[in-house]
């Protein structure tokens, strides 16, 4: 799986490293080229989130009108998304595009030899030599499992002789410059080095600043939100992993070798500066503007999947609330929640069965669409 997203990525750093002859700089290229690719994506995601902010005064009324009923506040919910032609999932492809990423750049950067460089089998068979050397030579290399083809890399620079009977395999690896203002993009950062240098201090500033940027960035968002949507509460355990995150990115910088978290780093300061100017170009006129025709555009598509799925949802919830109200005014039942509402297994099952044939029945006549017969018998044979 991992050699989906790795193989291309490495293909893209292997080109632009050809081309400008730096490590560094190909992580920089490739960081950019992949913001501008994922641009149309945060640009939806920025506008659906300033759709959704125009009607918090009416999503307030109905929060207030229904708190008591939260089967019937989800469906008018997902009504009032419907009316507007809004996807409130959408967006979620941007996150997922970033951790993907993330593990592809990972790969990359542990790898070189064998994604950058294509040596796979070289890769496999210097591991070897550099093993049986090591433990003839009685030496101890902490990371050499974990990440190998960057300890191979090590000692292709430092004792070359040890993989002279590959043939080719130091002459193509001596000239890589993983290397950026200096430092080695292949080493770990460390807040406790063996000293500390020029060197080891630019490996440490690395997951600092990018965590302050994420901080920054984090921040920056939280207030816009507030802006746009002033009544909106506290989320509790959601801010507060918001505000988290960054200081995971900080552990897990130092917990990986540099290149990764120079990534995160350039990455952090291309989201800040794209978050910043899209907030700067939606500007409440362009969004009512923008708004309108989206809900034109949304309302001739029809319903996304998902808000039917809520909407159906919503429907079942609702009607099992009004059935378990029902049982309630029969002095001869108990609560349907409670497990004991004299129904029989078997009933209750048929019950249950019969409110979800009727919720998508429902959804399917409100969209014009039809439920064939296969549909209700494997609804039934289910």
């Amino acid at each position: 799986m991992f050699d989906l997203i790795a193989i291309p990525f490495g293909w893209f750093m292997r080109t632009v490293y050809q081309l400008v002859d730096s490590y560094g700089i190909s992580i920089i290229l490739f960081t950019l080229l992949l913001k501008l690719i994922t641009l149309p994506s945060s640009y939806k995601t920025q506008v659906n989130q300033a759709r959704i902010a125009l009607l918090n005064p009416r999503m307030e009324k109905i929060r207030k009108s229904f708190a008591n009923n939260p089967a019937k506040l989800q469906e008018e919910q997902s009504r009032l998304y419907r009316e507007e032609g809004i996807n409130p999932s959408a967006g979620c492809l941007s996150n997922l595009v970033t951790m993907v990423v993330l593990l592809g750049v990972y790969q990359v950067v542990m790898r070189p030899i064998t994604y950058i460089f294509r040596m796979k089998d070289e890769a496999a068979t210097a591991l070897s030599l550099l093993s049986t050397w090591l433990t003839e030579n009685h030496i101890t290399e902490k990371y050499l499992q974990s990440r190998p083809e960057l300890i191979i890399l090590k000692y292709v620079k430092s004792n070359p002789e040890i993989f002279s009977s590959i043939e080719g395999f130091t002459d193509t690896l001596q000239g890589f410059k993983n290397t950026f203002l200096g430092f080695d993009l292949g080493a770990q950062p460390s807040l406790s080095p063996a000293e500390w240098n020029g060197n080891a201090l630019l490996l440490a500033m690395i997951p600092i600043l990018s965590g302050v940027l994420q901080l920054v960035l984090t921040i920056i968002t939280q207030r816009h939100t507030k802006k746009n949507n002033p009544n909106v509460q506290g989320m509790g355990a959601m801010t507060a992993m918001l505000y988290t995150m960054p200081l995971m990115s900080v552990w897990i910088g130092f917990s990986v070798p540099a290149g990764v978290g120079f990534y995160w780093l350039v990455n952090s300061l291309l989201s800040l500066v794209t978050t910043l100017s899209l907030y700067a170009f939606l500007s409440p006129a362009r969004v009512a503007v923008i708004n309108e025709k989206e809900k034109q555009k949304q309302l001739a598509k029809g319903p996304s999947w998902t808000q039917r799925m809520m909407e159906a949802s919503a429907q079942y919830a609702n009607e099992q609330q009004n059935g378990s109200a029902a049982s309630r005014g029969n002095g001869n039942r108990t609560r349907y929640s409670d497990g004991d509402d004299g129904m029989s297994r078997k009933e209750r099952s048929e019950y249950e069965r019969k409110l979800i044939e009727a919720a998508r029945r429902r959804a399917a006549e409100k969209y014009g669409e039809t439920l064939s017969d296969s549909d209700d018998d494997n609804e039934t044979s289910s």
